[in-house]
């Protein structure tokens, strides 16, 4: 399993220095967003790979140096009344990137119109050669990993695929055990994340979710087993934004080379008979 950093773990950071950090953690893969979000916890500079051309070419030329690869784009979401056919221009900005996966979420509570609009957005992702995933996640329309699989069920196309954030799965009750009697083929990326396993507080998930997931190997929830559950060669991303770590000093840096390695020694474990 391939070891990389997802973008939440560094929130608002600008795309070279997210590069940098994990190549600096002997990372070949990360996530990145096109644009810096609103929410920017770290007082990060703000860019856009789509306004910015130069950015763009910089972004290529420090993935190609550094050896290291955009493995999933983040922040193709469903909003009520919004269109996916907006989200089009992007395609072109991730073709230039190189960028071969996308992560596809609703928050429109209409369900047969959430569908319809993933159904659109995994169509563009196809028309470029794009792998798009969904996850399932309390914090989404579609919650649970049952729910997630009839959506992959009904758009029904060969590049639309399964993305575990083990955060989300452990909390909303599903298992390793449900992963594992899964066609393997279905499952495209891991975000690793730890914590409790039950939710403590459900009214405060987001900003948990957001700001402050464990090291993984430093919760209770099933790392092991899930990854045991997936194949081998997959990305294992950490997502392990650490806001109380940032505001005691700790570099983004560290903090990444905490998280990873927390990761190696849990898929260590995992490799395991």
């Amino acid at each position: 399993m391939r070891v990389g950093v997802e973008y939440i773990t560094l929130l608002g950071i600008g795309p070279l220095e997210m590069i940098a950090c994990a190549a600096a953690a002997e990372c070949r893969d990360i996530s990145l967003v096109l644009s810096r979000p609103d929410f920017n916890p770290y007082d990060y500079p703000f860019f856009s790979l789509i306004d910015d051309a130069r950015l763009r070419r910089e972004t290529v030329a420090s993935l190609r140096d550094n050896n290291v690869s955009i493995a999933l784009v983040d922040g193709f979401a469903v909003f009520p009344g919004s269109d996916a056919a907006q989200q089009r221009p992007a395609f072109d900005v991730l073709a230039e990137l190189g960028v071969k996966r996308i992560n596809a979420i609703s928050f429109d509570p209409a369900r047969a119109r959430s569908l319809d609009q993933i159904g659109e957005i995994v169509t563009m992702a196809g028309s470029y050669g794009i792998t798009a995933t969904m996850e399932p996640c309390p914090m989404l329309t579609f919650k649970t990993l049952a729910e997630v699989l009839e959506v992959i069920e009904a758009v029904a196309l060969p590049n639309f695929k399964l993305l575990i954030d083990t955060m989300h799965l452990t909390r909303v009750g599903d298992t390793a055990a449900d992963l594992a009697r899964l066609d393997p083929q279905l499952i495209d990326y891991v975000q690793l994340s730890d914590g409790p396993s039950v939710i403590a507080d459900p009214f405060n998930y987001m900003d948990e979710a957001m700001n402050e997931r464990m090291i993984p190997g430093d919760g209770d929830m099933p790392l092991v087993d899930i990854l045991r559950a997936v194949r081998a060669d997959l990305v294992v991303s950490v997502e392990v934004p650490m806001r109380s770590l940032a505001q005691a000093g700790v570099s983004a840096q560290e903090r990444v080379q905490r998280a990873v390695a927390g990761a190696r020694r849990v898929i260590a474990s995992a490799a395991q008979t």
